[in-house]
């Protein structure tokens, strides 16, 4: 009884849970604070059956210092406006087919709170391109061409709790798991076996 229990209790958790997304490009760390010296990381997976060529990053405005990481096998080349850098692009190298690699530069964040939207783009030996471009909505969607794009927010780290309070968030996931395993533990202490 307590095996059929708690596999129930399994597959409405699964059910519960949201759906895995494909793997896209991302820029982390995911926060940072105002002023601070960071080293960014973009994760490059590749889905296709070809390989990519090209890696290009739009880099948000406010960064500053900015400073590509030498990439063995990957001529790095960078577009500016004035003094700022405003893209960064990898090429020369491969990443192929079922693999991934990660690309690295270090910046200065801005000096106020706001929110880096990392714009990527993919291009690969057969000339197609994937667009990592498009604005991230509580219900993402990804497609063979491209998706939602990545976003690192810069706090103020001087700032009081009270007054940059954290992110709502509509996602019950952790409330049903915990339910669930608080509900398998007396499960399994109203079923136990007497001696």
């Amino acid at each position: 009884m307590i095996k059929l229990f708690s596999a129930t209790l399994l597959s409405l958790a699964v059910l519960l849970s949201p759906g895995i997304a494909l793997a896209h490009v991302a820029v982390t760390p995911a926060a940072v604070t105002i002023g601070s010296f960071t080293t960014f990381s973009i994760s490059v997976p590749n889905e296709k059956a070809v390989s990519i060529t090209s890696v290009r990053l739009a880099i948000p405005s406010g960064l500053k210092e900015i400073t590509p990481t030498v990439k063995t096998g990957w001529t790095i080349s960078t577009n500016k406006s004035g003094d700022d850098i405003t893209v960064i692009t990898w090429t020369g190298g491969t990443i192929p087919a079922g693999q991934r690699d990660d690309f690295t530069f270090n910046a200065q964040a801005p000096a106020a709170t706001v929110n880096l939207n990392w714009k990527a783009y993919q291009t690969y030996e057969d000339g197609s391109t994937t667009h990592w471009d498009q604005a991230p909505t509580t219900k993402e969607t990804e497609t063979a061409d491209g998706g939602p794009y990545s976003v690192t927010k810069v706090l103020d780290d001087l700032t009081p709790a009270a007054s940059n309070p954290a992110p709502k968030s509509d996602n019950t996931l952790p409330l049903v798991i915990s339910a669930l395993a608080l509900t398998i533990s007396v499960g399994g202490l109203l079923f136990k076996k007497r001696p």
